[in-house]
């Protein structure tokens, strides 16, 4: 067991939300007369996934390495004691937290576990569609997307190649439109030029369903015009007001009873808490996010707190705040400094969300993007996507391989190799995982 004096605070997951949490703790501390907390962090990898850049994985725009930067890269010089270990679960009445690697004590805890793909109890969808939350689930799909095309590639029978070139997406927010996108930007690419028995516009088919009545639902009117509009332009069909209700091996189906033939189900449509929330005795909502206070307080808790994807906080006008990186980085640095004024007997202050505006990539060269209320699209959208989140890269080193992955995709265009080391058993739909893989 760790043994340490002072204020213990311990921090369930190495998310943006607790990272952030845990470096403006740190840097908060050390300005005020208090004694110097011991910040503890504690996640499975040794990482932390800069999701923006995900679906760039897929097009091979990035190298995956590079959207994963250390967590010790992260946390910089700061004493912080990062764990990488496994969490497996915590006794709330002797304040510890168990992990494969010994017991943690804490005083004030902070969870910030993140989230996972939310399947909405579709268990055929959970087996044989590709979810898109990891970069474990983006090098799958890509390593799915090549063995389709070196399989068209070779085949001879027209129904065959139909259903393998064939991709359908469940889901078009802010990451589903990422998504599709920079898959579309890469069939565009390597059909004819690389898969030489492949016409991009006569044998390729992608197609979006998205439940509610328009795309990019979270954002203005205007833009969900636009970001429509600019699907239709590359040829993605859209399919509104429509959920897939089925899928099996080798087909799709649509809420309006269309039956598509396909090996590719892509999975967008949706986050939930972790799952681990299930196991602690707090009340949540119905996709498992522990309800907080407006300090992100557990309710019912004196100090145990919870940020991120994993917090059910109700926002000003009474909706909980959406599972989004930008309510994560805003709610960390703020339950760092309440947390210092509570320690040094001062008022804690109310968590405001203040909205920003999104930066949505579509593709190559074209972005909608509403920062503070503006509305910029096309390249100029784009270029402002690149620079904000290339500044938001979190470790320089990250930025440098990024500025290269970039120009190295711009100059050569996307690789088509397969990383087998990583698996595929989602290889197709008619080959489903493991239940427990």
């Amino acid at each position: 067991m760790e043994q340490t004096t002072g204020n213990r605070v311990v921090i369930l997951g190495g998310s943006f939300a607790g990272l952030y949490c845990a470096q403006v703790l740190h840097d908060t501390a050390r300005k005020s007369a208090i004694p110097k907390p011991k910040i503890t962090v504690l996640d499975r990898n040794n990482f932390v996934l800069f999701a923006t850049f995900l679906p760039e994985v897929l097009s091979n725009q990035v190298n995956p390495l590079t959207v994963v930067p250390a967590i010790r890269r992260v946390t910089g010089q700061r004493d912080i004691d990062f764990r990488q270990t496994e969490i497996q679960g915590v006794d709330f009445d002797k304040k510890l937290v168990h992990t494969e690697t010994g017991d943690f004590e804490y005083d004030t805890l902070v969870i910030a576990l993140g989230g996972a793909t939310n399947f909405y109890g579709n268990q055929n969808a959970e087996r044989y569609s590709f979810p898109f939350k990891t970069l474990a689930d983006g090098l799958r799909l890509r390593n799915h997307v090549i063995d389709c095309l070196e399989r068209a590639n070779q085949s001879k029978n027209a129904a065959d190649r139909r259903r393998l070139l064939t991709f359908v997406q469940a889901g078009a927010g802010c990451s589903g439109l990422e998504l599709m996108t920079e898959l579309e930007a890469f069939l565009h690419h390597v059909c004819g030029r690389v898969y030489r028995n492949i016409n991009y516009y006569r044998d390729v088919r992608l197609i979006l369903a998205e439940g509610l009545p328009r795309v990019l639902a979270s954002l203005p009117e205007l833009a969900s015009q636009a970001g429509l509009a600019k699907l239709a332009k590359k040829g993605i069909e859209v399919s509104l007001n429509t959920f897939v209700t089925d899928v099996g091996p080798g087909w799709v189906e649509l809420g309006k009873g269309e039956r598509i033939e396909t090996e590719t189900l892509i999975w967008a449509a949706g986050v939930k808490a972790n799952p681990m929330t299930a196991q602690f005795p707090f009340e949540k909502d119905r996709i498992g996010r522990i309800k907080v206070d407006e300090y992100n307080r557990v309710l019912g808790q004196e100090n145990i707190y919870a940020i991120g994807d994993v917090a059910h906080f109700i926002g000003e006008d009474g909706v909980p705040l959406a599972q989004t990186a930008q309510v994560a980085v805003q709610q960390g640095p703020a339950l760092a400094r309440n947390l210092i004024a509570s320690w040094e007997g001062k008022l804690m202050r109310p968590f405001r969300f203040h909205y920003r505006g999104d930066l949505v990539s579509i593709g190559n060269l074209d972005a909608v993007c509403t920062p503070f209320g503006w509305n910029i699209f096309g390249l100029s959208g784009w270029l402002l996507f690149k620079w904000v989140y290339f500044s938001k890269m979190p470790v320089m080193q990250n930025r440098f391989r990024l500025l290269s992955d970039w120009i190295l995709y711009f100059l050569q265009g996307p690789i088509v190799s397969r990383l087998d080391e990583f698996g595929s058993e989602r290889t197709v739909i008619g080959k489903p995982k493991e239940p427990n893989a």
